[in-house]
């Protein structure tokens, strides 16, 4: 069984499709919350959308950046396992999206990086 408390490699969208049936961090903006409270859409840090799913219903608001430790599902959509809600900050996510894509040019540098 994989453990989902040990570190996960950092992803944007765009690297998803490699990335199915692992678990990843991905961070980005929370864009809407589901009617049900069950999901969310965020965009990440390379400007893209993706559909968060909740293994049980939101008790608290979620609004801002959102960092969401799960699996990608075969539709590049993840299902969330834990997340970290930092709410409305100033964050640079141009700059943040830079660094994700270095570590993946360089995983020599970077033992999570899937290179």
């Amino acid at each position: 069984m994989v453990s989902i408390e040990s570190p996960r490699p950092r992803v944007n969208a765009s690297m998803l499709p490699q990335s199915r049936g692992k678990f990843v961090c991905l961070l980005g903006r929370v864009k809407t919350v589901d009617a049900n409270q069950t999901g969310f859409i965020m965009t990440t840090s390379d400007q893209q959308d993706v559909q968060v799913f909740l293994p049980e219903p939101l008790t608290d608001d979620v609004e801002g950046i959102i960092e969401v430790i799960g699996e990608v599902g075969t539709n590049c959509e993840v299902n969330c396992h834990n997340y970290v809600n930092f709410g409305d900050t100033d964050f640079d996510m141009t700059l943040y999206d830079e660094a994700i894509k270095m570590i993946t040019e360089f995983p020599q540098y970077h033992e999570l990086a899937e290179g």
